[in-house]
């Protein structure tokens, strides 16, 4: 019955020295999980107080300076693709699609021309006042080089 005694408290021995060195194995590894844990959380904070308001704005895709000039070419492009795609899904036939396509193109090309053919007219109504305020030089030369011909045999004009 020694023997089984012996045994006994031999075998709780090496059961009490297992768990005290499994005890010691889990309390080293929550601490060392609870540092990390900790290192983690600060470096967070840290980068969360290092973040600036831009970059939050960037995150949702804002900005705080913008060119306006990009800011209407971001408009014109997303109202050009609307159209685009409104023509494209709209229910009307391939060729009166195309039909419809051509004949705005053509308004297009008329608005265009019309205001082209103004602007030429605004010019040369401009041109003809800078005429107009040019008068005869004593010399016949042009006080900025530039010689002309007018009835009378006068050659030359100058700014007054």
């Amino acid at each position: 019955m020694t023997n089984r005694l012996n045994d006994a408290v031999g075998t709780a021995k090496g059961v009490y020295e297992t768990a005290a060195v499994g005890a010691v194995g889990a309390a080293t590894t929550a601490k060392t999980t609870a540092f990390d844990v900790a290192k983690a959380v600060a470096g967070i904070a840290a980068t969360i107080g290092a973040l600036g308001f831009d970059d939050v704005l960037g995150w949702v895709g804002l900005a705080r300076r913008r060119s306006p000039l990009a800011t209407l070419a971001y408009f014109g492009a997303g109202v050009a693709v609307g159209a685009g795609v409104a023509v494209l899904l709209s229910p009307t036939s391939g060729e009166a699609l195309r039909r419809d396509i051509l004949t705005r193109l053509d308004g297009l090309k008329r608005q265009a021309t019309r205001g082209v053919e103004q602007a030429e007219r605004q010019v040369g109504g401009a041109v003809d006042a800078v005429k107009g305020a040019v008068s005869p030089s004593e010399t016949g030369n042009s006080h900025y080089g530039i010689e002309g011909g007018r009835q009378g045999g006068e050659s030359g004009h100058h700014l007054s």
